[in-house]
């Protein structure tokens, strides 16, 4: 008796529903994208289409004489801009390296240095040349790309001057997670790309990277790609422990700036 009415009771939660009742109702896992390898596109075609911008930043000169505190207020700023992931770089003035802050380069827009700036009560020093990088024309990653990758691995501030030497590789997309390998290597490390690459998808239907500045396609996702390098970025630890939680604890590799090396020959045709 007391066994029946207990599968009674399991049952009952089994039954099919009634009229009336509410249906019930299991939020669907996320598919994410997988992208290993993909075809070329003419990319001789896709460079002549017109740019977005130019990609120039812009300067904002000194237009005070060195206060007697230049040195203290120089010092505070870069601190500020280096704790920001935003320094690009700076200039002392004399030939000494303990001289005052007279330039700062940023990886700040100017509109959004001012905000910074002004979200804080911050007096920006005048007697600093400052310069600011060129605003992004395009998101980071788009509505169609978003469905398809757990996590947008990128910096979020400007890209300085960087390594010049021509590095080669693979950029793969599994299961919603971008990986890298360099110099024929398997492509088992995560990717890790400046802020002025983007993530879209093509007509073809085909992941690709773009230049988030001029709109120029870069690269399909299984391409294989040269960048230069070593390439460096700002990686945060927090965005880098969601990017390892999210795609396995595995090493990362900053590809920057990557392009196709079918991009890379059509814009360079060997003779």
């Amino acid at each position: 008796m007391g066994m029946s009415f207990l599968v009674l009771l399991v049952c009952s939660a089994c039954s099919p529903l009634q009229e009336g009742d509410a249906p019930v109702t299991r939020k669907a896992e996320p598919i994410y994208g997988t992208q290993t390898n993909a075809p070329a596109p003419d990319y001789r075609m896709l460079l002549g289409q017109p740019s977005l911008a130019d990609g120039g930043g812009t300067i904002r000169s000194a237009t005070a004489s060195l206060p007697m505190d230049a040195k203290a207020i120089g010092d505070l700023w870069i601190a500020r801009v280096q704790e920001r992931g935003a320094l690009l770089g700076s200039g002392l003035a004399g030939k000494g390296s303990d001289g005052p802050v007279i330039m700062i380069d940023t990886g700040f827009t100017e509109a959004e240095f001012d905000r910074w700036a002004a979200e804080n009560r911050w007096t920006v020093p005048k007697h600093i040349r400052w310069s600011f990088v060129a605003p992004m024309k395009l998101p980071s990653v788009s509505a169609a790309a978003k469905l398809l990758i757990r996590l947008w691995p990128a910096a979020t501030a400007g890209t300085g001057l960087q390594n010049a030497a021509l590095l080669r590789g693979r950029l793969e997309l599994r299961d919603g997670c971008i990986f890298a390998g360099d110099f024929g290597n398997p492509a088992d490390k995560l990717a890790w790309f400046h802020a002025e690459v983007g993530l879209d998808v093509d007509a073809a239907g085909y992941l690709i990277l773009r230049n988030r500045i001029s709109g120029q396609t870069l690269a399909r996702l299984g391409e294989d790609v040269v960048w230069s390098g070593p390439a460096s970025a700002a990686i945060d630890s927090q965005t880098t422990a969601a990017l390892q939680q999210a795609c396995g604890p595995a090493d990362i590799l900053i590809v920057g700036s990557p392009e196709s090396a079918a991009r890379f020959q059509a814009r360079y045709p060997r003779s």
